[in-house]
């Protein structure tokens, strides 16, 4: 009988120690044999250790100061022993199939590097979307996009003795398409320890979003699987932060900043790819100063906007819309803002006419 592959499941936590028992039994509970969970606590000020005194037999347990998830999850990474790694935000949890089912897949797939899913939101209302990767990353609507359109290589489906029905899969190389912005779920992956020899770990850089950054380069050099069922079930609750008025602006930027962040760091920096893809990076760091200078225009730093757009300027072949937006920037505050709600009804109706 075939020794069976070890999947280290990193569970970074910080304060969530009411929902922390829920997501260490998901994983107790998989049908997968070979499992080691190791949860980090990230400088936790709640009773988290005292909720983990009756599973110290069954995990690995870690403390660090707080520096952020990616330094827990890299931590995390850094002590697991399995072949195969696997996140697990420590309010979420794992349907009992999922490392079942991906190591199955991934075992006979060696030319992927990375298994991703379809996940499941729940509300505390007690709503379920089933099927929620739509709903939470809007690129799949915005670009009318089907898994056949960026998963190019390879579909059809797969059966293992995980699960009594077959499952649909995709196989891509998805890196022009995750430059746009994050599109597949980063929670349901799981990947060969050995690709972070090439990859390396998560940024600790990044405050927010690193899971996307670190998903784009595994994108950058490997083949990627999605597969059509939900794994992992998201749970939004009301101690999640949402994001209204001057606050949205600002979430707004952060979340633009990094998707040039990565854009840089993965596409633009490295010369030989921007060779030969020039025109689609170029394209894509215009939108972005420009979408940049919008938003700082709307919050009201003028110097910050105007900075952004003349970025954007150098890569862009519309220099219109610059010149346009430059020149608002230079108009009182209740002109620009005015002209900003009406252009972005105008992109609405006519987006061939705007970066």
């Amino acid at each position: 009988m075939l020794e069976l592959p070890v999947v280290s499941v990193i569970i970074p936590t910080y304060n969530r120690a009411r929902f922390l028992p829920a997501a260490i039994q998901s994983v107790l509970d998989q049908t997968y044999p070979e499992v080691e969970i190791i949860v980090v606590d990230d400088g936790s000020t709640d009773n988290t250790e005292m909720i983990l005194e009756p599973y110290q037999a069954k995990i690995k347990y870690l403390t660090t100061n707080h520096k952020g998830a990616a330094h827990a999850r890299n931590t995390g990474m850094k002590a697991a022993k399995g072949k195969y790694i696997a996140f697990l935000d420590s309010d979420d949890t794992y349907l009992p199939y999922k490392l079942a089912v991906q190591v199955a897949f991934i075992e006979a797939h060696p030319e992927v590097g990375m298994v991703c899913s379809e996940f499941s939101g729940a509300y505390t209302n007690g709503d379920i979307e089933e099927f929620h990767l739509r709903s939470y990353h809007d690129v799949w609507k915005k670009n009318n996009w089907a898994y056949e359109d960026i998963f190019t290589l390879e579909s059809g489906y797969f059966s293992t003795n995980a699960l009594e029905r077959p499952i649909p899969y995709y196989l891509g190389n998805l890196f022009q398409y995750v430059l746009l912005e994050p599109l597949i779920p980063s929670n349901t992956i799981l990947f060969s320890k050995i690709i972070l020899d090439r990859v390396g770990y998560q940024d600790e850089t990044i405050r927010s979003g690193q899971d996307y950054d670190f998903v784009v380069g595994i994108c950058k050099h490997y083949t990627v699987a999605f597969l059509n069922i939900p794994t992992y079930v998201i749970l939004h609750h009301g101690s999640q932060l949402s994001n209204k008025g001057t606050s949205r602006i600002l979430a707004d930027i952060a979340d633009t900043n990094l998707i040039l962040k990565v854009v840089n760091k993965w596409a633009y920096e490295d010369k030989d790819y921007y060779s030969h893809n020039h025109q689609q990076i170029n394209s894509r760091l215009s939108a972005l100063y420009c979408r940049l200078g919008k938003k700082w225009l709307e919050y009201g730093d003028i110097s910050k906007a105007k900075a952004c757009l003349q970025s954007g300027e150098e890569f862009s072949q519309k220099k219109i819309n610059y010149q346009l937006y430059l020149w608002l920037s230079n108009t009182p505050p209740v002109i620009h803002r005015s002209i900003l709600k009406l252009m972005s009804y105008l992109v609405l109706v006519f987006p061939m006419f705007w970066e």
